[in-house]
């Protein structure tokens, strides 16, 4: 970078003479590169297991909380019959 004779010696920063290397020059770069929805999930097909992100998604929207994760574990549940039948989390 040329510097203007008619200024002063400290209104340089030879600190900024690599532009390529200045973080705001990197920062722009690296957006540029950024392609898509950054929260979507990748599908992998390769896969049987179902998606996590998508199943709380699923759960989300439907408004039904999959109690899977219980399955197999003892209800220690002090008042298992208050929510009626199809509640309790023991029963398949």
């Amino acid at each position: 970078m040329a510097t203007d004779p008619n200024l002063a010696p400290e209104t340089h920063n030879s600190e900024q003479d690599d532009e390529q290397s200045q973080a705001q020059t990197v920062a722009d770069q690296a957006e540029a590169l950024r392609r898509g929805d950054p929260t979507a999930s990748v599908k992998n097909d390769t896969t049987e297991v179902p998606d996590l992100v998508d199943h709380m998604r699923d759960m989300e929207s439907s408004g039904r909380i999959d109690m899977g994760a219980y399955r197999g574990e003892p209800n220690m549940d002090d008042e298992e019959d208050r929510y009626g039948d199809g509640h309790d989390p023991d029963q398949e």
